[in-house]
């Protein structure tokens, strides 16, 4: 029963951002400004916080590396197959391979990691983003262009590579190794009460903004058009990273982590990523409602599967 007290709370404060959606008592541009927030300083003032004081030697050697990239270079293609095997379109394929790895791990994931696991699991959550961040939205948006173009071009790679290194989360990450590299681990009172203050505003609004944004007409015909991709989000994700972990063990904590954050629905800024690139971004809205729908009933299954 602890995993279903663990997601209660999680889909209870989406539910009421939903409601709170549905019914028109918050509006639309008042949770898109909430965002705006979230994205430029509440979550980069946590991962800045908590980077800084993470012990870098908890990464396990090389076998953190490996586990996540192996499954990050791995997961497009299978989508990618998989998507073949079903005749989909080319646009579709494209989407198959963005959200195959991108979990909402940031707005999702560390309320839930907050959650479930307190303080060692955000310090663990802040060291794996920072490995991992970087490459996340390059492998990703690489992947699904390589499907959608058939080729890549060094313009458009080098400019993707330009967008991840401005994103302010990558940035706070950045921030945070080069202050654990050069010994500063504790920020002077006042900031580090700042930067808190401002890292404790993100956990409820992450949640809320994304019930607000999830909008579902009919999720049976949705889930009979969105099956494979949540199966390969939700359940094979997750799974091939534990099973790497099996064979290439990290710390406990960090290991569950990792795989917890794997089993979270598509990033919803996917979406915009869809939409940028010209892929079909009707199915990617669709995906991020139905998995983050369906992550309420396959989030305890993981969270009893690691033992949280």
């Amino acid at each position: 029963m602890n995993e279903l007290f663990i997601i209660a709370p999680i889909a209870t404060v989406i539910l009421i951002g939903r409601m709170l959606g549905a019914s028109g008592a918050v509006s639309p541009q008042t949770f898109r400004e909430t965002n705006k927030i979230l994205y430029w300083i509440s979550i980069p003032a946590l991962l800045l916080r908590l980077t800084a004081r993470a012990d870098f030697d908890a990464l396990g050697g090389w076998n953190l590396f490996f586990a996540v990239y192996g499954t990050y270079f791995s997961l497009p293609f299978l989508a990618w197959g998989l998507g073949r095997l079903f005749k989909e379109e080319r646009k579709r394929l494209a989407i198959s391979a963005l959200t195959s790895m991108r979990s909402n791990q940031v707005f999702m994931g560390i309320p839930a990691v907050s959650i479930a696991m307190g303080n060692p699991g955000l310090e663990a959550l802040s060291l794996f983003l920072a490995m991992s961040l970087v490459g996340y939205h390059v492998i990703s948006i690489a992947s699904s262009q390589l499907v959608l173009s058939k080729g890549l071009s060094w313009r458009s790679l080098l400019g993707t590579t330009s967008n991840v290194v401005r994103n302010p989360m990558v940035l706070a990450c950045l921030a945070g190794i080069l202050c654990s590299s050069l010994g500063l681990r504790q920020f002077p009172g006042w900031i580090d009460t700042t930067l808190k203050v401002l890292g404790d505003i993100g956990t409820g609004l992450a949640l809320l903004a994304l019930g607000a944004n999830i909008k579902i007409v009919s999720l049976k015909g949705l889930f009979r058009s969105t099956w494979r991709d949540c199966t390969v989000k939700l359940c094979l994700h997750p799974m091939i990273l534990f099973l790497i972990f099996s064979l290439l063990p990290v710390e406990r904590t960090m290991m569950q982590v990792v795989v917890f954050c794997s089993a979270m629905p598509v990033a919803v800024n996917s979406l915009v990523v869809a939409q940028g690139m010209g892929m079909d971004e009707h199915y990617a809205s669709e995906l991020i409602a139905v998995s983050t729908t369906l992550s309420v009933f396959t989030l305890p299954i993981w969270i009893r599967i690691l033992g949280i």
